[in-house]
Order: C-alpha cells, then structure tokens, then sequence
C-alpha cells in the first residue's frame, strides 16, 4: 500500500521531456552566409559552432543556426570566443569543416519559480547555474540576450517555465527549440 501511494504521488509531479543533445556534422556547401549540413540538426532553431582542425589546432570560426527542419542554416555569429580583438581565421566556413551542434547543452541556465525550481531540476536530472547569476548580469549589462551570457558562462540551454509549459531554448541562436506542457500538483 505504502507503495502505490509513492507511486501516486511521483506521478502527480513528474513529466517527461527529452532534452535536446550534442550533434555532429560538417559542412555540405557554403553559400555566403548560408551553408548546407550533411545531415539536419535534430531541432530547429538549434545552434551550433562550426570547427576548423588545421596543422596547428583546431580553431572556433563561427556559430550557425539550423533555419529550418531541412539541413539549411545561417551564420549568426563571426565572434564565437569572444576575442573580436585578437588575431583569428577568417571566419568564413567551408566545405568539410566540423560542425557541433548543441554545444554545452549539458550546461543549463533555468528559469522557474522558487517553488518549482528543485522539482524541475530533479525531474530533467540536469544541473543548472545559479539562476541570480543571470539576474546580476542582465542588471549590469547593456545585453539583454541569453548569448552573451552563454559564450560568458559556457551554458547551451534555457529552462524556462512559465505556468504550465517548459520552453527549451538555445541559448546562442535565442531560438525556442522545444515547448512542452507539463502537469503540476
């Protein structure tokens, strides 16, 4: 009996999503700044961060943005570490550079209410920043963008819950990527 009541209870407050995951594929054909993947990402709207590997390293060129459910997307940002200032590759994709996308979605900023946030963790099994942290930067800073904080704190995704609705979103294209409605107590 004991148990059933645990099980009960557990169901009332669980949910299921499958969290986005790191994808990788290279680059099909570049056409300005629009360029082909070899396979789709899983989600649109999902960024990620194309890769050259040279004799010398590897270096970060630019980040994309799947623009639609086809293998199409766009280059949102020619600055991916921050260094604008600093000598760099041109940051001009081409064909057969790596491409990763959802880079550190295991790294999650959310979003919730006080009273929400433990069971949203728990549930989701992920680990998030210290959601005061977003809240100390947007208070002093002119972005008001989650990809500034992202390249700034290594973060992929934002867990935000509004009522009865968890929005996935990317946290370099800014895109919302899933939208799940959940089930409370």
């Amino acid at each position: 009996m004991r148990a059933i009541i645990i099980l009960l209870t557990l169901s009332i407050y669980s949910f299921a999503i499958n969290l986005p995951y790191k994808f990788y594929t290279t680059i099909a054909s570049v056409n300005g700044n629009s360029v082909t993947l070899s396979e789709a990402m899983p989600y649109k709207g999902m960024s990620a961060l194309v890769v050259r590997y040279t004799p010398n390293g590897e270096y970060a060129l630019v980040f994309i943005n799947q623009t639609s459910n086809s293998n199409r997307a766009t280059i949102i940002d020619k600055d991916p570490v921050g260094g604008g200032h600093l000598a760099m590759l041109k940051p001009t994709p081409k064909v057969g550079d790596r491409v990763i996308g959802g880079l550190n979605y295991d790294k999650v900023l959310l979003l919730a209410p006080k009273s929400r946030y433990n069971q949203i963790i728990s549930q989701l099994g992920v680990n998030s920043i210290n959601p005061e942290l977003y809240q100390a930067y947007i208070a002093n800073s002119k972005s008001r963008g989650y990809r500034d904080f992202a390249k700034l704190t290594g973060i992929g995704l934002v867990i935000v819950a509004k009522g009865n609705t968890l929005e996935v979103i990317d946290a370099i294209s800014e895109k919302t990527i899933l939208k799940e409605r959940v089930k409370w107590s």
